[in-house]
């Protein structure tokens, strides 16, 4: 297992955000987080990259405890995420936002910078290629010097997971990002992230209502339910489970079948 999450439990005073939520990840695996609204989710991912303390639980990256480090240090652990909510520089170009994830891994320090050295500028030219060469990986070299604000929408996702990948990370946390997509963007997402795993080695972890996406990326399923784990299986397992469906539709009265992206991805 690369992470491991053992009793995760989140409280906001009175509110139970998780319960109890116990998880694993292999390495180089992709695994779908997924629930109905409110279900806990993104405070799962908020207690993993320490943007919020547990209030108990453990979680292990490599069998080593990262819950309650700072935010940066479990970044250092080579941990990256992106957000529900598109969060870009948006007054920046394309590159220049992928180029701000990478300084993380520079060594050259301010003087280096002001001096010019040689140092810095080997290491500049190195982050530059590289932030050219994540562009094309993600399939948006063509907006380089585009502002990110200027940006569609669907390249605006893309263009957060290429910052992400900037920062070398082993594991990959994406929220929703497959939000605000049409069906044509969202198997274009599902291409992306299994190239990410196969080519680049990254452990996925997603948060996604899209389920088409989920059921064709994912190695295994874990459902939230009022910050609790509902269930957890592979794909086919979670599409046959009548309490993932509920969770999702509610109990239908016998005759009705009220249409949905899960029943209709559950039939195909």
């Amino acid at each position: 297992m690369l992470l491991e999450v053992r009793g995760l439990t989140k409280r906001f005073g009175g509110l139970l955000a998780v319960d109890q939520v116990s998880f694993g990840v292999k390495h180089a695996a992709v695994h779908a987080i997924i629930g109905p609204n409110g279900a806990g989710k993104t405070s799962v991912f908020n207690c993993i990259t320490s943007f919020e303390k547990p209030t108990s639980g453990v979680v292990l990256l490599d069998g080593a405890r990262i819950d309650g480090l700072a935010p940066h240090v479990v970044a250092a652990h080579r941990v990256a995420r992106t957000y529900q909510n598109v969060r870009l520089f948006p007054h920046v170009s394309a590159l220049d936002n992928v180029l701000i994830g990478r300084h993380r891994l520079l060594k050259a320090g301010i003087w280096d910078a002001i001096a010019g050295t040689r140092r810095f500028r080997q290491e500049q030219a190195a982050a530059l290629e590289v932030a050219r060469e994540l562009l094309a990986f993600v399939g948006i070299s063509h907006r380089g010097d585009t502002l990110a604000r200027n940006m569609p929408y669907g390249d605006q996702r893309r263009l957060e997971i290429a910052r992400a990948l900037a920062t070398d990370p082993r594991l990959l946390l994406l929220d929703e990002p497959a939000a605000g997509m049409n069906p044509q963007e969202g198997m274009r997402l599902v291409g992306l992230i299994q190239r990410i795993r196969e080519e680049r080695g990254v452990t996925v972890v997603m948060i996604e209502h899209h389920m088409r996406v989920v059921m064709a990326v994912s190695d295994r399923i874990t459902v939230l339910d009022r910050g609790h784990v509902l269930a957890e299986g592979r794909p086919a397992e979670i599409h046959a489970d009548e309490r993932v469906i509920a969770a999702y539709l509610g109990t239908p009265a016998a005759d009705d079948r009220p249409p949905s992206d899960f029943r209709e991805v559950r039939g195909a």
